[in-house]
């Protein structure tokens, strides 16, 4: 008889609003599967010429996201954890963090339109490209 693997959900989040509505999907998609959802805060980093690294959130406001985030998560799901990474390239990070376990990564997207967007392309479209799991992009 095989162990059966507990299901675990990924969702990056940020602190806005359309991450918000990421957490709501994933907390419900992981309690339907009867698995965990697990939240990912990848703090940005930037390379400062001969420096440390610089950090795109202080603490307080890593904390932050987090404490509205699991609030709003555990309000649809019974078994949420949540980890704060670093990195340079945020879809990698959450890439990362995926390939440790979880079957679907749960991102949002927001409204960048147009030249923005084609220049700067977005997490939801670099995770949805590049995620060896399902993905779920939410709005």
């Amino acid at each position: 008889m095989t162990e059966q693997q507990t299901s675990v959900v990924v969702c990056g989040i940020d602190g806005s609003a359309h991450a918000e509505a990421a957490v709501r999907v994933a907390a419900q998609l992981a309690q339907a599967k009867g698995g965990k959802l697990a939240l990912v805060a990848v703090n940005p980093l930037s390379s400062a010429s001969g420096h440390p690294d610089i950090r795109a959130w202080k603490v307080e406001e890593l904390e932050a996201i987090l404490t509205r985030s699991m609030a709003e998560a555990r309000r649809h799901c019974k078994s949420v954890e949540a980890v704060t990474i670093e990195g340079h390239d945020v879809p990698d990070a959450l890439i990362a963090a995926a390939q440790l376990g979880a079957d679907h990564i749960v991102v949002g997207t927001g409204d960048r339109k147009g030249l923005v967007n084609w220049l700067m392309g977005s997490t939801a479209k670099a995770v949805a490209a590049r995620a060896p799991v399902s993905v779920t992009i939410a709005r």
